[in-house]
């Protein structure tokens, strides 16, 4: 849908060739996908994909000449949801023809699919807003909700993202969830609790090189909190960096936690975005009926752990 109502209020309903271009259309800096960078990627066309999670007993005993077994291999399934997602929009270009926007139609294009307009929408709001979206409202915070047939569905119910996931987790005690001081972040002393968290990791991974996820409000505050603690000669941001001391895990902000106080961790290998091995040639596809034009997407994606018993949370319990 287009709304000009304003551009026409203010320079009025007409077109004046040569005033205005495209370079004088701007907008508002968008959020990109981001934390989809710190998954391991999986290429599937299952709508569900589907792992075995394995936990072995020990086996080491003394030394006896009768045969005493020991030991074991448990098997738990373990699965991802991928979920199908989709825009859709239509939009009569000729709205634009007798106003300011008059450089985004065309006078000698008979199909509107074809004007400068739908090329400007595709490049500048499209792609950028279904990223946008995607980690903004999708990939961390999103609960998915059974569409209502023929209305859209609202913003944050497309799939289920890594919040949603890590509560259930928490809940089945699946997920280590982890005790802070003091209970709830704290402006004061989030540089302790970090540390006081990566304490409570295994010590079997310790060891490992994992990212500390949190929202970029929560890593700041870290990281004025760890300039605050006086190890530094010198006070400048640039001498200080987001690594845990003693560990390999460091922090990592991510734009899609905005306006939560959770910290939560696993490596790498065990963070997993889920999308087609198929991927469709034509991302939109873009139709023209009586003048009109309509622009629909789909795909399919997820996100979720390996294996639930190494990823560690501040989420409490709610049962």
């Amino acid at each position: 849908m287009i709304t000009k109502t304003d551009i026409v209020t203010e320079y009025g309903a007409y077109y004046q060739a040569g005033k205005a271009n495209e370079k004088s259309l701007i907008s508002l800096l968008t959020q990109g996908r981001e934390l989809i960078n710190f998954c391991t990627p999986i290429k599937t066309d299952d709508t569900i994909y589907r792992l075995g999670n394995a936990a072995f007993a020990s086996l080491v005993q003394p030394f006896q000449k009768t045969f005493t077994q020991k030991g074991g291999v448990t098997f738990t399934p373990n699965e991802i949801r991928v979920f199908n997602i989709k825009i859709d929009d239509v939009f009569s270009p000729d709205e634009i023809k007798a106003t300011w926007l008059g450089f985004l139609a065309s006078l000698t294009e008979v199909q509107r699919k074809n004007w400068p307009l739908v090329k400007w929408l595709m490049e500048k709001y499209y792609k950028k807003i279904i990223d946008r979206d995607m980690e903004r409202s999708e990939y961390y915070k999103g609960v998915f909700a059974a569409p209502e047939t023929g209305t859209p569905g609202p913003d944050g119910t497309s799939m289920n993202g890594l919040q949603i996931q890590l509560q259930t987790g928490v809940d089945a005690g699946t997920i280590n969830s982890v005790d802070l001081t003091g209970g709830a972040l704290a402006v004061g002393t989030i540089f302790d609790q970090v540390e006081e968290f990566t304490d409570k990791i295994s010590e079997d991974y310790q060891g490992v090189e994992m990212n500390i996820f949190l929202s970029r409000s929560w890593y700041k505050k870290y990281m004025q909190d760890k300039r605050a603690q006086g190890f530094y000669q010198k006070f400048s941001d640039k001498d200080i960096d987001s690594g845990i001391d003693f560990t390999p895990q460091s922090l990592k902000p991510l734009a899609s936690m905005a306006g939560t106080d959770n910290i939560w961790c696993t490596p790498k290998e065990n963070l997993l975005h889920v999308s087609p091995a198929t991927l469709m040639k034509n991302k939109f596809n873009v139709e023209e009926a009586k003048r009109q034009v309509a622009v629909m997407g789909d795909w399919w994606e997820g996100l979720g752990f390996g294996l639930n018993q190494v990823v560690w949370t501040n989420i409490q319990p709610t049962i």
